[in-house]
């Protein structure tokens, strides 16, 4: 090759090295951005799908069979389930009608506490309706009467954060005395504003 023919060639690579990079169009950028949306909803159901997991096996570890539900619907006591297999003697009616009013008379001597969570969550949701609701405390304890958790339903929805974590201050101070098996009581408590 000529030098002439060189210089030629490296000028034109020069021209061709200087053209405007090419830009994205939008709609390229909206896809993209909708690509890595989904990538990251993906990301949160596998995060949801493995605390759930974890979930199913700290309850069967715990042995979910051998606890007793009680369900305390005015007077009347309803046992939901009862231990299932090896797990220990099935507890006694008169002993799950005693614990159950040892349940209600704790829940009754929170009710004051209880009124104070549902006014803090009136003034912290507006979206929250100044009305009487029935609120279903259900509350699980171990076979030697110490809270484990507790869960509140307010006709069907959580009363929020401010609620629950208020609610679990005060349960968590809740104990029975000890029985053969662990205990998931629910009990429904009438709340009005004041």
């Amino acid at each position: 090759m000529s030098r002439l023919h060189l210089l030629t060639v490296a000028a034109l690579a020069t021209v061709a090295c200087k053209s405007p990079a090419p830009k994205d169009k939008p709609e390229t950028l909206a896809r993209l951005d909708d690509c890595e949306k989904r990538a990251a909803n993906l990301g949160d159901k596998d995060r949801l799908i493995q605390s759930y997991e974890a979930e199913i096996a700290r309850l069967k570890l715990e042995g979910g069979a051998k606890e007793i539900v009680l369900t305390i619907e005015g007077d009347a006591l309803t046992i939901k389930s009862r231990p299932q297999g090896a797990g220990g003697p099935p507890i006694d009616d008169k002993v799950a009608a005693a614990l159950s009013q040892n349940y209600i008379d704790m829940v009754n001597k929170s009710r004051g506490s209880i009124q104070k969570c549902y006014e803090q969550a009136l003034k912290k949701n507006a979206g929250l309706q100044a009305r009487t609701i029935t609120l279903k405390v259900s509350s699980s304890f171990t076979p030697a009467g110490a809270h484990t958790r507790s869960s509140f339903v307010a006709d069907g929805r959580s009363l929020g954060d401010v609620f629950d974590s208020c609610m679990k201050s005060i349960a968590s101070r809740w104990k029975l005395a000890p029985a053969s098996q662990g205990m998931t009581f629910q009990a429904t408590v009438s709340l009005s504003p004041s």
